[in-house]
């Protein structure tokens, strides 16, 4: 019980370090997020809860962390990603957001078709400083949002 709450007390302090303003400043680092594309106009964008506590608890507990933190070199990583994205024209008819969080990659937003999706996803998979892709783009028009009931029955 006592390694238990020894366990759980380092675990609490690295959470408050991780997320402790460095000298006094009031801003919190997000994850890099950015639009790569934007030829696919109804395709929205989608808000996701931050993993960020998570993921660094756990490459702390493996101890697979790089020195100096592994969330340093993100920017620059989401940044090539999103120029990459932008500049091969098999995505221009797509609207891609990236996110960058630790060398892991999501990939969010509309393609027009499998092909244009798993081309994304295997161009940024070969990339230098790239660990993981998550795909979570949708191939084809996107879905609408339910109506919301009218109180009427549907007509004949």
């Amino acid at each position: 019980m006592d390694s238990r709450r020894s366990r759980g007390a380092a675990l609490l302090a690295f959470a408050l370090f991780a997320y402790a303003p460095a000298h006094g400043e009031d801003k919190v680092q997000l994850d890099p997020f950015a639009r790569a594309t934007h030829g696919f106009p109804a395709c929205p964008a989608r808000v996701e809860s931050h993993v960020r506590v998570e993921r660094g608890l756990r490459c702390a507990m493996e101890g697979k962390c790089e020195p100096g933190g592994a969330y340093k070199r993100d920017p620059e990583v989401n940044e090539r990603i999103r120029a990459l994205l932008a500049a091969d024209r098999r995505f221009a008819d797509t609207s891609i957001w990236v996110t960058t969080t630790r060398k892991w990659v999501t990939l969010e937003g509309c393609v027009h078709s499998l092909a244009q999706r798993k081309a994304a996803v295997t161009l940024v998979a070969k990339q230098p400083d790239v660990e993981r892709v998550f795909d979570e783009l949708s191939a084809g028009l996107p879905r609408k949002a339910p109506q919301p009931a009218s109180g009427r029955a549907p007509a004949p």
